[in-house]
């Protein structure tokens, strides 16, 4: 190899940037907030589930306008929660003081609705107390062809993770 050729190769390897502790330490942080968000949909707490947002969040529930700041979202959650919501994660990714999650969640049916499952999409800002709290929160059903006639309404209910 020629030196200029291994000068850019070297070049070009020190400007991708490693994997830091920082980043994993943040990724266990927003796979915990996930954790708590889960529990308090489970049980129908809805203070704690508001508390996992930000000041200035966006709620986006399918079938609904969006929901603009922590406390309308509290008001919204405080309508009610679905419990037994399970939640997959298939992505987080992390840049700074940013994260996001995409997954995918199930919920069981119960006598008043039919069991539900869809993806979803958490957008997550570090804060400057170092927690790592919800700016954008969306999800929706996958349902299939035949459920497409009939669309599936369901009161407040998880805003996934």
């Amino acid at each position: 190899m020629t030196a200029p050729a291994a000068g850019v190769l070297i070049l070009a390897v020190a400007c991708i940037p490693a994997p830091t502790h920082h980043d994993s330490s943040a990724r266990k942080q927003i796979e915990e907030a996930v954790t708590r968000y889960v529990t308090a949909t489970n049980e129908g707490d809805s203070e704690a589930l508001t508390s996992l947002y930000a000041e200035d969040a966006v709620l986006l529930p399918p079938d609904h306008e969006a929901i603009q700041g922590r406390e309308a979202i509290g008001a919204f959650w405080s309508q009610g929660t679905d419990e037994g919501l399970e939640v997959r994660t298939l992505r987080i990714e992390v840049d700074g003081k940013v994260g996001y999650l995409v997954g995918s969640y199930n919920l069981p049916a119960t006598e008043e609705e039919p069991a539900d499952s869809g993806k979803y999409v958490m957008c997550l800002r570090r804060q400057a107390d170092g927690t790592w709290k919800l700016t954008a929160d969306i999800w929706n059903s996958s349902s299939s062809e035949d459920d497409a006639e009939e669309p599936r309404e369901r009161g407040p209910g998880p805003s996934i993770s």
